[in-house]
């Protein structure tokens, strides 16, 4: 199961999805790290000038009720505002740093086209009858509290403080399960070679060095079979999120798409 690595879109900056359609930002082979949701959510009051808020919060106020429509199916602001506030929130963090700020107005269009791109492949798992049991999202829910070093109980308190209740994050990670059946059911087992872990053995070590010259912290990699597992499995996720990628614009071509930002 790959959830752990989704964390509903909130807990990391974007879902699967979000991840494949933003390709320029990759997925970038390191050693696995935790991403908890501790954070809340900037909320949606006040605008300034440029269109934030006074309190660096982004403005959701011209958003519509229905943001998409997908074959008959919305997208409402209800779905659309935490992804969008979470993501805004991570981007901000780096402009900080860049110096450049966020623009807005690309990233509700990007947010939109992500939950588009979520909704035609869900539809499509739907048509396969890709079955997703109780079970599974419970599961699925105990590695995604767990991948953010929280309890579930923790877990359920920071979605529901980003906008999502118990409800709606059972059903999004219903919908994410499904995607992975889907992609699994089109596409089978992904391989991965020797090569392909050394690679990204030697990625993760470069990452590790670049970090310690900008005077993170400086720790030593771990041998690469000790990290073979892990990076057996981050190749998997990689190849996966390429799969869902192309799966998506496949069936974007076919699907009929409304969006009304």
């Amino acid at each position: 199961m790959r959830t752990n690595r989704w964390l509903l879109g909130l807990a990391m900056s974007v879902s699967v999805v979000a991840l494949a359609a933003c390709g320029s930002q990759g997925d970038e082979a390191k050693p696995q790290e935790s991403s908890a949701a501790a954070e809340q959510s900037p909320g949606a009051d006040g605008s300034g000038q440029d269109g934030s808020g006074q309190d660096g919060k982004p403005n959701t106020k011209d958003i519509p009720e229905v943001v998409a429509e997908v074959n008959g199916e919305k997208i409402t602001k209800d779905d659309f505002v935490p992804l969008f506030e979470t993501q805004y929130q991570q981007m901000q963090a780096q402009a900080q740093q860049s110096g450049q700020p966020v623009d807005e107005k690309d990233l509700k269009k990007q947010t939109a086209e992500n939950l588009v791109s979520t909704e035609v492949l869900t539809q499509e798992a739907d048509k396969r009858k890709i079955s997703v049991s109780d079970k599974d999202i419970d599961k699925a829910l105990k590695e995604s509290a767990q991948s953010g070093q929280m309890s579930e109980k923790d877990f359920l308190s920071a979605m529901k403080d980003q906008g999502m209740d118990e409800k709606k994050v059972r059903s999004e990670l219903k919908n994410q399960l499904k995607i992975e059946g889907l992609i699994d059911d089109e596409y089978g087992e992904f391989e991965v070679s020797g090569e392909e872990i050394g690679q990204a053995y030697e990625k993760a070590k470069a990452q590790q060095e670049q970090m310690a010259q900008q005077g993170g912290q400086d720790q030593e990699v771990p041998p690469l079979d000790e990290m073979r597992p892990q990076l057996k499995e981050q190749v998997k996720s990689e190849k996966s999120n390429e799969a869902t990628q192309k799966y998506a614009k496949k069936l974007r071509k076919q699907a009929d798409v409304t969006i009304n930002l």
